[in-house]
C-alpha cells in the first residue's frame, strides 16, 4: 500500500511564496480496513528516523516543521532531513536551483520572473549543512528503507510566488480555494500514479475548511465519492473507480499522526525558507543593513515600509511583490 501526506508552508504571510508539498511511502502491508491499523512509519523506520531530535545526530528528525525548525534553532535539522529524503527520491542536488527543479519543476519559470529569487554569486548549498553530512544521512535512510521493504516513492512540491499567487486569488476570489486547488493537484498525481496500490492520503486541514465533499466531486468527477465522516476536526472520504478505492483523510494536526504529512510539511517549509533567504539577500544588496523578514503580516508590513522608497525607485508594482490576500 501507499501512505501519502500533503501539507503547506506560507499560507498566512503577505510576502514570499506559498509552498504545498506531498510525500508518499510504499510499504509491504495490505491496506487495512481501519485507519487505526495503518502501519506507523516512524516506528517502521526507527533506526533512521525519529519524531524527536536525536542527540547523537545519527537519525533524521521528521515531524511537523514547526517542531523541527525555528529561527532560533536554525535550518540545520530541517535541511538535513529534507535533502536526505530528496536524495533518496531524486538523487543528490548540488545547488538549490537543482533541488527546486527536482521537487518543484513547475515552479522554475515563475520563480525566474522574480529577481529576488535568483541565486546570489556567493550562495552556498546546502545552506546550513555540508554535502557530506547529507550524503551520509541519505545512505543510512536508503539502507533502512531497504531493510524494511519500504520506499519513499514521491516527494514533490508546488511553489507559487507572489505574481502567480495574486493571479490565482483574482481568478477564484477565495484564498482557501487556491490552497485547496494546489493540494488537489497533488491528489491528482497520487491518484494517477498510486490508485491501484491501496492508496491512503492524509491532508492537513485546508484553510480551516471542514467539508470537502463538494470540492472533491468537482475536482474528481470521474471518481465515485463516499463520505465516511465529517466531524470533530476530521473529514474522511473514499474515492472509488475501476475496482480501486482511495481513502482521503483531512484532519487537524495531521503532521503528528502521519509521517508522510510531517515530511511534506518539512519539504514545504524548507523550500519556502530557502527562497526567503534569497529574497532577503536580494533586498540587502539594494538596502544594506535592512533587517530580514519571514514575510508574516506584522513584520512583513514593517519590511514593506522599510523598502517603500527603494521599491518605487526600482519600479516594482504591488502585484509582483505583495500578496493581495
Amino acid at each position: 500500500m501507499v501512505i501519502a501526506g500533503i501539507d503547506e508552508a506560507g499560507y498566512g504571510p503577505v510576502l514570499g511564496p506559498l509552498a504545498v508539498a506531498c510525500a508518499a511511502f510504499q510499504v509491504p502491508d495490505p491496506a487495512p480496513d481501519s485507519l487505526d491499523a495503518l502501519p506507523c512509519l516512524w516506528q517502521r523506520l526507527r533506526r533512521a528516523v525519529r519524531p524527536n531530535r536525536d542527540r547523537t545526530g545519527r537519525r533524521l528528525h521528521v515531524n511537523d516543521s514547526k517542531l523541527v525548525y525555528s529561527p532560533a534553532a536554525g535550518l540545520k535539522e530541517l535541511e538535513r532531513s529534507v535533502l536526505a529524503f530528496s536524495s533518496v527520491v531524486h538523487g543528490a542536488s548540488p545547488t538549490l536551483d537543482q533541488a527546486i527543479a527536482a521537487m518543484a519543476p513547475d515552479a522554475t519559470a515563475e520563480l525566474a520572473a522574480h529577481p529576488w529569487y535568483a541565486p546570489q554569486p556567493d550562495e552556498s548549498f546546502p545552506i546550513a549543512q555540508n554535502a557530506a553530512t547529507v550524503r551520509i544521512a541519505a545512505n543510512a535512510l536508503r539502507a533502512e528503507l531497504d531493510r524494511c521493504r519500504c520506499a519513499c516513492v514521491h516527494l514533490a512540491a508546488r511553489i507559487v510566488p507572489e505574481r502567480q499567487l495574486n493571479r490565482m486569488f483574482e481568478a477564484t476570489g477565495n484564498k482557501a480555494s487556491v490552497l485547496f486547488s494546489l493540494a488537489a493537484g497533488h491528489l491528482d498525481t497520487l491518484l494517477r500514479t498510486f490508485a491501484d496500490r491501496g492508496l491512503v492520503v492524509f491532508c492537513d486541514r485546508q484553510g480551516g475548511r471542514e467539508h470537502y465533499g463538494r470540492l472533491l466531486r468537482l475536482m474528481f468527477e470521474d471518481w465515485a465519492l463516499r463520505v465516511d465522516r465529517e466531524i470533530d476536526g476530521t473529514s474522511e472520504y473514499v474515492l472509488q473507480r475501476g475496482g480501486h478505492a482511495v481513502r482521503l483523510v483531512f484532519m487537524e494536526k495531521a503532521e503528528g499522526r502521519c509521517m508522510a504529512v510531517a515530511l511534506a510539511s518539512m519539504a514545504a517549509k524548507y523550500l519556502r525558507e530557502a527562497l526567503m533567504r534569497r529574497f532577503n539577500a536580494w533586498w540587502a544588496l539594494h538596502l544594506p543593513g535592512i533587517a530580514p523578514t519571514a514575510g508574516y503580516y506584522t513584520d512583513g508590513m514593517r519590511f514593506l515600509n522599510d523598502i517603500q522608497a527603494k521599491r518605487l525607485e526600482l519600479g516594482i508594482p504591488d502585484g509582483e511583490l505583495v500578496r493581495s490576500r
